[in-house]
């Protein structure tokens, strides 16, 4: 059977039906290209490989003998840097969450200076008020700590 691709030329059906080596000794993993997670690779109904990534909503298919031969080529790489990745992706995500607090706590200091009587004294209010502004300097300086740090370059 020959299929024609959009250029027009012909391509044998052996060009598509093409799936990863079976037998592998370890789950195939490669990165997610928007948050970084890990995503194991998993197989269709016709064994063919696809990854998904259920933050992020992104599904990732390989299809065709180059893209399975380029996968397996990525594998292979990405198992042999697998420390420095894990170590990199380890640092993007403190990072994010370091990010998520603090947009966090500048919406509780937006909403404290909001609020009107429901602390009693205005001492509570500022000690508040100084808590979590010390938290977001204790966040930022973590911040500049990844940063001047060798893995988040």
């Amino acid at each position: 059977m020959q299929f024609r691709n959009f250029s027009g030329v012909g391509l044998l059906a052996a060009d598509y039906n093409v799936t990863l080596e079976k037998n592998r000794k370890f789950m195939p993993k490669i990165p997610c290209f928007l948050c970084s997670q890990e995503l194991e690779q998993r197989k269709d109904k016709n064994d063919k490989p696809y990854f998904i990534c259920d933050p992020c909503g992104m599904q990732i298919f390989v299809r065709g003998r180059q893209g399975v031969l380029n996968l397996t080529e990525l594998i292979s790489t990405l198992r042999k840097q697998d420390f420095p990745f894990r170590e990199h992706a380890r640092v993007l995500l403190e990072i994010q969450a370091i990010l998520t607090e603090l947009r966090g706590l500048k919406k509780e200091l937006s909403k404290l200076d909001g609020l009107l009587g429901i602390f009693t004294d205005d001492d509570d209010k500022d000690r508040t008020r100084t808590f979590l502004k010390q938290r977001i300097e204790n966040l930022l300086l973590r911040l500049e700590q990844l940063a001047n740090s060798g893995l988040a370059s």
